[in-house]
């Protein structure tokens, strides 16, 4: 940190790179210092636009990986992308994803604790056994009124431990975590034997006030018991309406804002948005069946984008086109790749299932190719785009324009080759709004300014929008994927049997909290600073050994949780249930964005980790591969994060 000469504090990116974080608010105090400090020439506070602070999140490459994922199953498994396997993959990165995120937090706060997993099968074991039946091989005979209390304070008793432990003998946590973690697995396993006469613990059930807890800890939702007609109508609204919201926030993030603004584009915002609803309600209508609709929602599109940015936005003085090498070179390795993938698909049989080496068939090596050449041409697609906005708007404009009509190619390609639904219709849908988008964004890019100054209000307006947007949608999906259809159930479709499991919703509302904890209270800025250079956080004050042991308690707390969980579920806990899982949760953190020195992640990138590690699961599962293979391609997951997480980082870091 340092002061400019008014005495105000400027805080610049190494602060943050050596442990010290702050919170929304005082980034508000901070950014009424960035003007002066601009106008001083200080180059640590240049203006980031919106594609470098997507490339400063710790989760940008996990999500980039989850999708990437979700896209090759998705193609090339047939439950993977209905609602079942959705299911499936949520259930299984529940209780994976609240470890990961309560594991994340403590490797951001420095620290390793390796008797997390032991500790989930504990938590489960200590609990049944306080509410079992007593008898010659009973429990305690407890009410869960009086167990669950007594058991989160046992968890939370050897979270203090471990933090202890660390503090007072100043051994690493790795060593003192793992001392813990084989005395668990010890006490699980002679425990179980000396008190039930067996390495496995069952019977939740015979505990009083099950039937209550279980509603909140176990219960399922089966899709077909819930029919409702209006369904695809309610999600197709939602998701436009999400659609157009994220969209203007995108506008709002890139482009500076009119001094005054300029009524004559809200007529105009209003007849595009009219339109899109118009194109909406054909897609519903006509179930995309027909290019009419498809045309509506992409002229309606450009003209309310157009109207926007005639209401609010600076209009563009100059365009000066031109295509200088640095981006004509990756924008014809992108068509290149683009006809790779289009001659891949054509050079194998798409209807042959045999196999050509294990695990692949002839079917799904042109799957296979044609999404990584696909994937490699989005990449130099973005370079080329990236690199345009260094040269000029007209260049940036033409760049994106041709990247839309080839994605548009590409998706009428894959219209005309494919026999399946799934890829005639939803996909085509997909590559179809990437192609509008991207032609939308030239429109954008060549008629307004691009913004090149900080604007706190416009920020905060972009924001709000964008949570509106993204509300939206999840709703839209949510609709989509929990309920059914009178058409779905008489046709006995399998997805009608999805079931939805509670564990899922506590994983994201502890998510939702931890990333609120990390990103908005003084705990999370002392967290990070702890993590990031202890001495330096004690030397300003942050009481470091109390933010650790509340971390390790917090960690001990969510093995809890998920311990009561899987109790809930299976009745019956095995003595080595959660063993060396602890290697997943961090795992999941690291691919997530989590520094492995600490000071930097977030729960979001924790949370996303775990799905992408229950994709990989699933998929291998859902492709008939033997399932041993998840251990090979978690490896490969891994380093290929870690080192992309890195590469990212110093990348965005570079041009900041």
């Amino acid at each position: 940190m340092t002061a400019n000469d008014a005495g105000e504090t400027i805080v610049s990116g190494d602060d943050v790179n050596n442990g010290l974080s702050f919170t929304e608010e005082g980034m508000d105090d901070i950014e009424e210092v960035v003007p002066a400090a601009e106008a001083s020439g200080d180059e640590r506070l240049a203006y980031q636009g919106l594609g470098q602070r997507l490339l400063l999140r710790p989760e940008i490459v996990g999500v980039l990986f989850a999708v990437f994922l979700y896209l090759f199953f998705w193609g090339a498994t047939r439950p993977f992308g209905n609602a079942g396997g959705l299911a499936t993959v949520l259930d299984v990165s529940a209780t994976l994803g609240i470890m990961a995120v309560a594991v994340g937090a403590l490797m951001i706060g420095g620290e390793f604790d390796l008797s997390a997993g032991a500790m989930t099968g504990a938590m489960g074991i200590i609990i049944i056994l306080l509410v079992k039946e007593t008898g010659e091989l009973g429990g305690a005979g407890l009410n869960y009124w009086i167990a669950l209390p007594l058991s989160l304070v046992i968890a939370l008793g050897i979270g203090w431990l471990n933090a202890n432990m660390v503090e007072r003998t100043a051994l690493p946590s790795f060593i003192v975590t793992l001392a813990t973690f084989f005395v668990l697995r010890g006490l699980k396993l002679a425990g179980s034997k000396i008190t039930v006469d067996q390495i496995q613990v069952g019977r939740a059930d015979e505990g009083a006030g099950f039937e209550f807890w279980r509603k909140i800890m176990g219960s399922v939702w089966i899709r077909g018991d819930h029919p409702w007609e209006s369904r695809d109508l309610v999600y197709t609204v939602a998701t436009t309406i999400g659609g157009v919201l994220l969209a203007g926030a995108v506008c709002l993030f890139a482009f500076r804002r009119r001094e005054k603004l300029n009524p004559a584009g809200v007529p105009v915002l209003l007849a595009g948005l009219v339109g899109i609803g118009v194109g909406a309600w054909l897609t519903h209508s006509l179930d995309g069946s027909d290019w009419i609709p498809m045309v509506v929602i992409a002229v309606s599109g450009v003209v309310a984008a157009f109207g926007l940015g005639l209401w609010r936005l600076a209009p563009l003085s100059a365009l000066a086109p031109k295509l200088p090498t640095g981006v004509l070179a990756p924008l014809a390795g992108s068509l290149a790749l683009c006809g790779a993938a289009i001659g891949s698909a054509l050079a194998f049989d798409a209807d042959n299932e045999e196999d050509l080496f294990f695990p692949v068939t002839e079917q799904g090596l042109r799957g296979l190719l044609f999404i990584v050449f696909a994937a490699l041409a989005a990449g130099l697609a973005t370079m080329a785009v990236s690199r345009a906005r260094a040269t000029s708007p007209g260049t940036r404009a033409l760049a994106t324009m041709v990247v839309g009509l080839t994605i548009f190619g590409m998706a009428l390609f894959v219209q005309s080759q494919s026999e399946s639904p799934k890829f005639r219709t939803q996909l085509f849908a997909i590559l179809s709004l990437a192609a509008l988008a991207a032609l939308v964004w030239s429109v954008m890019v060549s008629r307004f300014e691009a913004r090149s100054a900080p604007d706190r209000d416009a920020d905060r307006t972009a924001r709000i929008v964008a949570g509106l947007g993204l509300a939206a949608v999840l709703i839209g999906v949510a609709v989509r994927v929990l309920f059914s259809v009178e058409a779905e159930i008489a046709a006995e479709d399998p997805s009608r049997l999805a079931k939805f499991s509670i564990r899922v919703v506590w994983f994201v509302g502890f998510t939702l909290l931890m990333s609120w904890v990390l990103r908005s209270t003084k705990f999370g800025s002392w967290t990070y600073a702890v993590g990031g250079n202890k001495q330096a956080a004690r030397q300003i004050g942050v009481p470091a050994a109390r933010v650790k042991t509340q971390l390790f308690m917090l960690v001990a707390f969510a093995a809890w949780l998920v311990g009561m969980l899987l109790a809930f579920r299976l009745n019956t806990i095995q003595a080595g249930t959660g063993n060396f899982e602890e290697f997943e949760y961090i795992i999941a953190a690291v691919v997530g964005g989590t520094l492995l020195t600490g000071g930097y992640g977030s729960a979001q990138g924790a949370a996303t980790g775990a799905l992408l590690m229950a994709m990989a699961q699933q998929g291998i599962s859902f492709a008939g591969w033997n399932t041993d293979w998840r251990f090979f391609f978690l490896g490969i997951i891994l380093l290929v994060a870690v080192y992309a997480n890195g590469a990212v980082r110093r990348r965005a870091e570079a041009i900041r």
